[in-house]
């Protein structure tokens, strides 16, 4: 089973760090970067978790993010090591590889 990626983009909004998922509409916020990557990792290891209890397969009830953040990610050119996320998920044939993480410029 080919594993599902993810493409997330990090910004900042005012004091707070944020995190939106790309290919499914899933966003966080925190003070740091420690903890929001540790809420994102939270926030998806907890909707596949649920989606599998319930015998549904995980994403398909989730959209796209908005077009915004898409093109954040696309013009940004700082990634941070895989390493940086640090789960995969890999159980009864579902597969979730570390994202891809890049940090949005800072718009002015």
């Amino acid at each position: 089973m080919k594993p599902t990626k993810l493409r997330v983009v990090v910004f900042q909004e005012g004091d707070w760090l944020c995190a939106q998922c790309l290919e499914y509409d899933f966003g966080t916020q925190a003070r740091n970067l420690e903890d929001l990557l540790s809420d994102l990792q939270r926030i998806i290891v907890g909707h596949v978790a649920i989606c599998r209890e319930n015998g549904l397969k995980p994403f398909t009830a989730v959209r796209r993010a908005p077009k915004k953040y898409w093109t954040m990610f696309r013009q940004s050119k700082i990634s941070l090591p895989p390493r940086t996320f640090r789960f995969s998920i890999n159980r009864r044939g579902f597969r979730l590889s570390p994202p891809e993480i890049r940090v949005a410029p800072l718009v002015a």
